[in-house]
C-alpha cells in the first residue's frame, strides 16, 4: 500500500519568485526506508515540512499539485489524524523541546493524543530504553548536552508511535557512539517494527546500507531514484556519497566500497609505504593557556576536572568526546560566558576576567551550538555586517568577499531564517569571523553541512590559521578533525583522556578514528584523506 503520494508538487516560500519544490513526483510504499541526499539548500527540507503538512499550513506560501498520505489529500487530515500517522524530527532540536523535565517533554505528544496514562508510561519506559536515557532521565532538559536533547526529542516522536516517521538529519549533533545509536534505532524501527522512514542525513557511511531507495535532490528537483540494488550501478553518477566512497573516487578506483569493510577487501593485496613530504606544524608562540581549570554547576557534581592545555598562534585544535562531556561548558568559560571557575584562563598573557567585553570580542570570537541564536536582522548581509558596523568598521566590500567565500552571496537578501539548515550554519560561521578575532572557536561547525561546502569551510579555516590565528574546533566529526586539525584533545567525563598531535592521537582510536584511518589500521599511519587519496593512488597507478 501507498504510504505518501506526491503529484506534480511545486512549492514558493512567502516572497520568493523562485520554487523551492519543483514539479515533485513521488510514491513511497509503507514499511520503506528512504535516504534523502543533496546540497544544502537544494530542498531536502522543504519535502519533508510539505509531507508533514507544515508547508503550507505553518510556512505559508503558493503551492501546486497534492500531497496524499494514505491515499487521503494531506489538506483534509485532521491535525490529530496527522500527528498518528506522521512523526517529524527537526534539524534543530530546541525548535521542539516545550517542557524543561525530560519525561515530561517525552509524553507532550502522547498528551496531545490523549493517549491512556498506561500506554503513555509504557511508552517512555520503551523509547528510553530504546535510546539509552534511563541515566539522564531525571534531569532537566536544560542541563543537558544537544546531542543528548536530539536523542529526548527522537524519543518523545517515536513514543507516540507514528506509522511514518520523517528525520531532518537526527545524528547532527551526536558523538559516532550515540549517532551509531540512533541509526540502529532507527534501522530497527524500520526492518523490526515495518514503519515507514524518511531520513535526511549528512553521515551517509551506514544510511546507504540501511536505505531501501535513495532520492538524489537538487535545486528543488529530484534528480534521480536509486534501489538498493542498483546502488553500485549508479554509484560513479552519485556526488553525495559517504566519505569512504568520496576517497576511493577520487583516487581513481572504478569499485567504490559503500563501507570500511569492502574498503579494506579492495586493498588487502597490495603493499603501502608511507606518505612522502608530510607536513607536520610545530608553533610556538603562545596565545591561549589553561591553567589546572575545574568547574561544576552544582556543588560536588564536578563538571571540568583539572583542565590544562595550551593554544599557539596559527594553531589548529580539534576538541571531541561523547555529549555532555563539557565540551560546551569549557567554551563558555573560553570565552566569558561563564565567569566562576577554579584555575587560570590565560588570553594573550592576560587573566580572562581581567579583558574588558570589547577586548573580549576582538580577541575570542564564538559560533554556539544553535546557529538561530545569532539572527535577529532581516537578511543574510545585514546579519553579517552587524558586528562590525557596531565597532565602526563597516566595509561592504568585506562583507560581500566573506558572503561569496561561504557559497551565501547569491542568497544575501533572504531572511536568515529562511535558509536551511546548512545554509543557516555557513552564515552563523560568517559571521563570527566577520570581525577577525585572534581565537575562534567553533561549536560543531560542520553541523548540517554537506560534504563540498564541509571542505570548503576546512579550507578556510587553515587560510584563517596562515594568517596566525587560531581555531578551536569542537566536533563529532572525526574526518574533519583528521583532514583540518593540528592538534586534538579527547574529552570523557570532564576531564582531558587524550591530547596532542591529531596523528598520534586519532590513527588507532576505536569510535574517534577518521575513515581513512579505518582503511590502513595495521598498514599505516594516516588520519588525512588527502594523504590517504594519495596512497590509494599508487594502487591504481601500479
Amino acid at each position: 500500500m501507498e504510504a505518501i503520494k506526491i503529484k506534480d508538487f511545486t512549492y514558493y516560500y512567502p516572497e520568493t519568485s523562485r520554487p523551492s519544490l519543483q514539479n515533485i513526483n513521488l510514491t513511497i510504499n509503507e514499511g520503506e526506508f528512504i535516504l534523502i541526499i543533496g546540497p544544502s539548500g537544494c530542498g531536502k527540507s522543504t519535502l519533508l515540512r510539505a509531507i508533514n503538512g507544515l508547508i503550507p499550513n505553518f510556512y505559508g506560501g503558493k503551492i501546486k499539485g497534492e500531497v496524499l498520505i494514505k491515499n487521503k489529500n494531506i489538506s483534509e487530515v485532521s491535525k490529530n489524524e496527522l500527528f498518528k500517522t506522521v512523526g517529524f524530527i527537526f534539524q534543530d532540536p530546541e525548535k521542539q523541546s516545550v517542557y524543561n523535565s525530560i519525561e515530561r517533554e517525552i509524553a507532550f505528544g502522547m498528551e496531545n493524543l490523549n493517549m491512556d496514562i498506561r500506554r503513555m508510561k509504557k511508552n517512555i519506559a520503551e523509547v528510553s530504553d530504546l535510546f539509552n536515557l534511563d541515566f539522564i532521565k531525571e534531569k532537566s532538559v536544560n542541563d543537558i548536552s544537544g546531542g543528548e536533547r536530539q536523542k529526548v526529542e527522537i524519543a518523545s516522536v517515536v513514543a507516540m508511535d507514528p506509522d511514518i516517521i520523517i528525520l531532518d538529519e537526527p545524528t547532527s549533533q551526536l558523538d559516532p557512539i550515540s549517532a551509531d545509536e540512533i541509526l540502529n534505532s532507527i534501522n530497527k524501527l524500520n526492518k523490526d517494527m515495518g514503519k515507514t522512514v524518511i531520513l535526511v542525513e549528512q553521515r551517509l557511511e551506514k544510511c546507504f546500507d540501511m536505505a531501501d531507495r535513495i532520492l538524489i535532490m537538487e535545486n528543488g528537483k529530484i534528480i534521480n531514484q536509486i534501489s538498493k540494488d542498483d546502488i553500485n550501478i549508479y554509484i560513479n553518477k552519485i556526488n553525495f556519497l559517504p566519505k569512504i566512497s568520496m576517497i576511493f573516487k577520487e583516487a581513481g578506483f572504478k569499485t567504490l566500497p559503500l563501507n570500511i569493510k569492502e574498503a579494506k577487501k579492495l586493498i588487502a593485496n597490495f603493499n603501502i609505504s608511507n606518505p612522502s613530504n608530510r607536513n607536520l606544524k610545530s608553533f610556538n608562540d603562545e596565545i591561549l593557556k589553561v591553567d589546572n581549570l575545574n568547574f561544576e554547576y552544582n556543588p560536588n557534581k564536578a563538571v571540568l576536572k583539572n583542565i590544562n592545555f595550551n593554544l599557539h598562534k596559527g594553531e589548529i585544535l580539534g576538541i571531541m568526546g561523547q555529549n555532555g562531556a563539557g565540551k560546551t561548558t569549557l567554551s563558555k568559560i573560553l570565552v566569558g560566558l561563564i565567569k566562576k571557575f577554579k584555575g587560570k584562563v590565560i588570553i594573550n598573557g592576560k587573566e580572562i576576567q581581567s579583558l574588558s567585553n570589547i577586548e573580549r570580542v576582538k580577541s575570542i570570537g564564538y559560533l554556539a551550538q544553535n546557529p538561530t541564536l545569532y539572527f535577529g536582522r532581516d537578511t543574510v548581509f545585514d546579519e553579517v555586517a552587524y558586528s562590525i558596523r557596531n565597532i565602526g568598521e563597516f566595509d561592504r566590500e568585506k562583507v560581500i568577499e566573506l558572503l561569496k567565500k561561504f557559497d551565501l552571496y547569491e542568497i544575501m537578501g533572504k531572511n536568515p531564517r529562511d535558509l536551511s539548515g546548512g545554509q543557516k550554519q555557513r552564515l552563523a560561521i560568517a559571521c563570527t569571523v566577520i570581525t577577525k578575532p585572534d581565537i575562534l572557536i567553533l561549536d560543531e561547525p560542520t553541523r548540517g553541512i554537506d560534504i563540498f561546502h564541509k571542505i570548503e569551510i576546512g579550507n578556510f579555516i587553515k587560510e584563517y590559521a596562515s594568517l596566525g590565528k587560531s581555531i578551536i574546533i569542537i566536533t563529532h566529526d572525526s574526518d574533519f578533525v583528521g583532514d583540518f586539525c593540528d592538534s586534538t584533545m579527547i574529552m570523557h567525563q570532564g576531564e582531558i583522556v587524550a591530547y596532542g598531535k591529531t596523528l598520534d592521537i586519532l590513527y588507532d582510536a576505536i569510535y574517534y578514528s577518521p575513515q581513512v584511518s579505518r582503511i590502513f589500521k595495521d598498514k599505516i599511519k594516516v588520519v588525512n584523506s588527502r594523504e590517504g587519496i594519495e596512497l590509494l593512488k599508487r594502487i591504481t597507478n601500479a
